[in-house]
C-alpha cells in the first residue's frame, strides 16, 4: 500500500477495533445481516423464479387493485387462523377474477374513477363469493367482523369512494400479491417464496429503510420483476458497470419508458453488497473515503468504492496473516441466527396471538426465514477464502465510518459540585440514522444558498436535525457528522409570541440614564459598536418559528434573507441605520404541523418562500425500535423483549383505531419516536422507577412507561381512547 493510503486510514486496526468495542461488533452484525437478506433473498427468488409485471398485474386490474387493498386493510398483521385467511384471501382475488373473465369488468384504468366505477361492479357481485368455509374460525379470533366473508368484504367495497390512501402502505400490500393470478394454495406458498426473497433482496438495505424507500418502493411497484433482477444478476458477476445504465419504472413514467436510476441510493448499496467481496458498500458516509485514501478524482460513487477496493485488495495481499482471521470472523457472522425485518403473515391482538397454531395454521414466514438462511447460507459458504476476507475488511472498514473512536473518558476531580451540574464537555448528541437523509437534502440547501423550514409532528427529531445540519454548516463540513458536541451546537432559540423586532433585529435598550445600543439574535454582536450592522456569519436554529409573529419581527430583513441585495435600512429601528448580508448567514427553522400550543401565527407566503421547507414524517414501528436502540426482531434481556411486544401492541390499539398515517413505505404514527424518550431511559438504566412501579412485573413496566409517554397525546378525544386501551394492559 502506498505513504498515502496507510497515513490516511490504518486498516490494520480494524481487527483490534473489532475485538474491543462492542458498538463495532454490533454494527458489523447489522450489516452481515443485511448481506445474508440480500444474497439469501436473490438465490431464493431465482430458485422460485415467477416474471410478475406490476402494472398489467396488478395497477391496470382495477379489480385486482381493490383485492389487495382490502387484505391490506383488513388483514395485513391479522393472519389468524393462518389457513383460514390464506383461503379468504385466494377466494377474494379469484373471485374477482371470474367477474373480469365474464365480461362485468373491461376497465384496464387507473385513475380514481375508474377504479371507484369498479368498485361499484364488484359491491353487486360480492355474492358470489359463496361461503367461506373457514369464516367462522375467523369470527373466533376477529369477532367483530360481520356473520358473512361477504358482508365483509361489500362494506370495504361500499367505502373505496370515500376512503382515502385506498392502496395503503406497500409493506402491507406485498405480502398479498403471491395470491394474484394463482391457482391453488401450494402455488401461493410458491410465489410466497419467490416475493418473500425478492422483497429481501431489495428492501432492508440501509439505504432504503433510512429514507430510500420513498423513491424505491415506486420502481420495484411498477418495474417488472425480470427486469430488475436481470440488472442484478450482472452485478453478482461482476457484468456491466453499473453506471452505464439502470432501466426501471417509476410511478410517473410517461408511456411506460424506463429511466435511469443508477444513482439512487438504494441501487448504489444494493450494487455494493452483491459485489462486498470486491469492493465495500456505498452510504452517505462514505464520501470520507476520498480524503481518507487520497481519491477525490473518483467521478462517482461506484468509481469512488471500486478505487477502494482496489487498495483494500493490495493490503490483503500485503498481509497474508490476517486473511485467515478475517475468514473465520465471517464465518461468525453468517452463521449467527438469521432476522430480517421481511414480514408477510403477522398477528396483531392479544386475543388472536394466543389462538393455538399448527399444521396449516403456523405462520408461513417461520419457514421462509429458515429457507432464506439456507440460501443465504449457501451462496456464502461457497465463496473462496479470499473473497470472505475481502468482505469481512469491508464490513469492518464501513464501522470506520459510523462508529467514532472511543475516547479515554475524562479526569473528574473530587470536587463539590450541584447533582444537576453536568461537565458540558462530556455531552455528546448523535445523529439517528432515519434523520440523515433529510439533513443531507438541507445541508446541500444551505450550500446553494437557501434557508431550510423543518416541519412535522411533535417528536420527529426537528430541532435535533436543525442543530446537526447547522453545526456541519458552521464548521464547513462535507457530511453530516455521527455525532455532535453539545457545546459546538449552532446557537438555538425558541420562538416567542412577545417577540418584536427589537428581539430579532435590535434597537436602543435604556442603560443609566441613556441608552445603548442592542443587537437581536440574527445580528452579529461584534457589528453593533460600529456601522453598519451585519447579519451573523453563521446558521442559527429558529425552534418553533411559529410561536412568532415572524412578519412583523423580521420584516425588514426579507430582502437580505432572499439574496435580493446586499444591505437594507430598516424603518423605525432606532439606533438601527442599516445592515448588510453576511455570505454565510442561514437559518434553520422548526415548525410543528401540530400543536398543543394555542399561540401559533400562520406563516405568511412571503415568509415561507425564504425557506425551503423538508417535512419530517411520524415515526414508522422500525424506527421507533431504532430511536430505543432495540433489534426487535432479536430482542435481549427481560427489559427489550417487554419493550418490544407494548410498542407492538401500541401500534395494534393505534391501528385500530385508525389513527396511523399511511406512507408509501409503512405506516406511520402521527407522531415522533421522541415521544418514548422515557422508555429510552429505562433502557439505558437512567431512569429511576417510582415506588408504584417496583413491584410490577417488566411487561407490566413498560406498558405503564408507554402510557405514560402517550399522556399529552390523551387531550385529543381519540388519543384518550388509546390511553384507556394502554391502560387496561397494564
Amino acid at each position: 500500500m502506498d505513504e498515502q493510503t496507510e497515513t490516511a486510514v490504518d486498516l490494520g486496526e480494524l481487527l483490534g477495533r473489532y475485538k474491543d468495542d462492542q458498538r463495532v461488533r454490533d454494527a458489523v452484525l447489522h450489516n452481515a445481516h443485511i448481506l445474508r437478506c440480500i444474497r439469501g433473498g436473490l438465490r431464493m427468488a431465482e430458485k422460485h423464479r415467477f416474471e410478475f409485471d406490476p402494472r398489467e398485474d396488478y395497477w391496470r386490474l382495477p379489480e385486482r387493485r381493490i383485492a389487495i387493498a382490502y387484505l391490506a386493510h383488513q388483514w395485513s398483521e391479522c393472519v389468524a387462523p393462518a389457513s383460514a385467511v390464506r383461503d379468504l384471501a385466494l377466494r377474494v382475488v379469484q373471485t374477482f377474477d371470474r367477474i373480469r373473465a365474464d365480461g362485468l369488468i373491461e376497465s384496464r384504468g387507473t385513475e380514481d374513477e375508474d377504479v371507484q366505477e369498479v368498485a361499484k361492479v364488484l359491491l353487486g357481485e360480492v355474492v358470489r363469493l359463496g361461503t367461506v368455509p373457514g369464516w367462522e374460525r375467523i369470527r373466533s379470533a376477529w369477532p367483530r367482523v360481520p356473520a358473512t366473508a361477504a358482508e365483509h368484504l361489500a362494506e370495504f367495497l361500499a367505502a373505496v369512494p370515500s376512503r382515502e390512501g385506498l392502496d395503503g402502505t406497500f409493506r402491507r400490500r406485498l405480502p398479498w400479491l403471491a395470491f394474484l393470478g394463482s391457482g391453488d394454495l401450494a402455488e401461493v406458498r410458491e410465489r410466497q417464496a419467490f416475493f418473500f426473497g425478492y422483497a429481501n433482496l431489495w428492501t432492508t438495505t440501509n439505504a432504503y429503510v433510512n429514507g430510500g424507500a420513498q423513491h424505491f418502493a415506486p420502481v420495484l411497484q411498477n418495474t417488472p420483476t425480470e427486469m430488475l433482477l436481470a440488472y442484478v444478476r450482472r452485478w453478482e458477476r461482476g457484468e456491466t458497470p453499473v453506471q452505464t445504465s439502470f432501466q426501471s419504472i417509476g410511478r410517473d413514467d410517461e408511456d411506460d419508458q424506463p429511466q435511469n436510476r443508477y444513482e439512487y441510493s438504494t441501487v448504489i448499496e444494493l450494487h455494493g453488497f452483491l459485489n462486498l467481496h470486491r469492493v465495500p458498500f456505498y452510504n452517505s458516509l462514505a464520501e470520507k473515503y476520498r480524503t481518507w485514501f487520497g481519491l477525490n478524482e473518483a467521478s462517482n460513487a461506484y468509481d469512488l468504492t471500486a478505487a477502494v477496493g482496489a487498495r483494500t485488495s493490495r493490503w490483503l495481499d500485503e498481509h497474508p496473516d490476517a486473511l485467515d482471521h478475517l475468514h473465520l470472523l465471517f464465518q461468525e457472522w453468517i452463521t449467527a441466527p438469521m432476522k430480517t425485518r421481511v414480514k408477510f403473515e403477522t398477528i396483531h391482538g392479544i386475543r388472536a396471538k394466543r389462538l393455538p397454531r399448527k399444521g396449516d395454521d403456523e405462520l408461513a414466514d417461520a419457514a421462509l426465514l429458515v429457507e432464506l438462511n439456507g440460501d443465504a447460507m449457501a451462496a456464502l459458504s461457497k465463496l473462496p477464502d479470499r473473497d470472505t476476507a475481502m468482505m469481512a475488511l469491508h464490513l469492518l472498514l464501513d464501522t470506520k465510518l459510523y462508529v467514532p473512536d472511543k475516547v479515554s473518558p475524562p479526569v473528574i476531580k473530587p470536587v463539590p459540585i450541584s447533582p444537576n451540574t453536568l461537565e458540558e464537555e462530556e455531552l455528546v448528541k448523535s445523529l439517528p440514522d432515519g434523520l440523515r437523509t433529510h439533513g443531507e437534502r438541507a445541508l446541500a440547501y444551505l450550500k446553494a444558498g437557501l434557508h431550510v423550514l423543518f416541519a412535522g409532528a411533535p417528536g420527529t427529531g426537528k430541532t435535533t436535525l436543525a442543530q446537526f445540519v447547522g453545526y456541519a454548516w458552521n464548521a464547513d463540513l462535507h457530511e453530516l457528522p455521527a455525532a455532535m458536541p453539545v457545546k459546538n451546537a449552532p446557537l438555538t432559540t425558541v420562538g416567542n409570541s412577545a417577540w418584536s423586532p427589537f428581539h430579532t433585529i435590535g434597537g436602543l435598550m435604556p442603560e443609566g440614564g441613556s441608552f445603548r445600543k442592542h443587537g437581536g439574535i440574527f445580528i452579529d454582536p461584534s457589528s453593533v459598536g460600529r456601522s453598519p450592522w451585519s447579519l451573523r456569519n453563521v446558521a442559527i436554529v429558529l425552534d418553533e418559528m411559529n410561536r412568532a409573529d415572524l412578519d412583523r419581527c423580521i420584516g425588514e430583513l426579507y430582502p437580505l434573507l432572499s439574496g435580493s441585495v446586499d444591505e437594507v435600512e430598516p424603518a423605525g429601528l432606532p439606533g438601527v441605520e442599516r445592515i448588510v448580508a453576511s455570505p454565510r448567514f442561514r437559518v434553520l427553522a422548526t415548525v410543528n404541523d401540530a400543536t398543543l400550543d394555542d399561540i401559533v401565527f400562520p406563516i405568511s407566503e412571503g415568509l415561507a418562500r425564504r425557506f425551503q421547507r423538508i417535512e419530517l414524517p411520524g415515526a414508522s414501528r422500525d424506527e421507533v425500535f431504532g430511536y430505543l436502540g432495540v433489534d426487535d426482531a432479536a430482542p435481549h434481556g427481560e427489559q427489550q423483549v417487554a419493550v418490544v411486544d407494548a410498542i407492538n401492541e401500541l401500534f395494534d390499539i393505534v391501528r385500530a383505531q385508525d389513527l396511523l398515517a399511511a406512507a408509501e413505505e409503512d405506516d406511520r404514527l402521527p407522531f415522533g419516536a421522541g415521544y418514548f424518550l422515557l422508555l429510552q431511559r429505562w433502557l439505558e438504566g437512567k431512569f429511576v422507577l417510582p415506588p408504584a412501579l417496583k413491584d410490577a412485573t417488566t411487561k407490566e413496566q413498560a406498558r405503564s412507561l408507554v402510557a405514560d409517554s402517550m399522556r399529552t397525546l390523551g387531550r385529543a378525544a381519540k388519543w384518550n381512547e388509546v390511553l384507556k386501551q394502554i391502560q387496561k394492559l397494564v
